[in-house]
């Protein structure tokens, strides 16, 4: 996550951006989940300090991609996703990225 959060109503619009510049379907090559306002998770590409909110720094995808993102810091989402079955036991074999 970049240093400072946009305000709700701005950031709303800047996931709607993303979400119809990627056609409203997950940007991980391969996976082709359709995506709608709900369901969409709107992944940093750089994240951390180096990151922003600009909308080339974002790009749309389902949650098991963005759960399965190798990075350390989505971590944390593994212990919901393994609980509604988002992700099975051997999710460390489906890291990417």
């Amino acid at each position: 996550m970049p240093k400072s959060r946009q305000p709700f109503e701005i950031w709303r619009k800047t996931r709607l951006r993303v979400l119809k510049r990627g056609g409203y379907v997950c940007a991980r090559p391969g996976c082709g989940v359709a995506l709608t306002e709900e369901t969409a998770h709107i992944d940093h590409i750089v994240s951390g300090r180096l990151g922003s909110n600009h909308v080339s720094n974002l790009r749309a995808l389902c949650r098991r991609c963005h759960v399965l993102r190798l990075d350390g810091r989505h971590r944390g989402m593994i212990g919901e996703a393994l609980r509604d079955g988002v992700v099975g036991a051997d999710w460390r074999e489906g890291l990417w990225g």
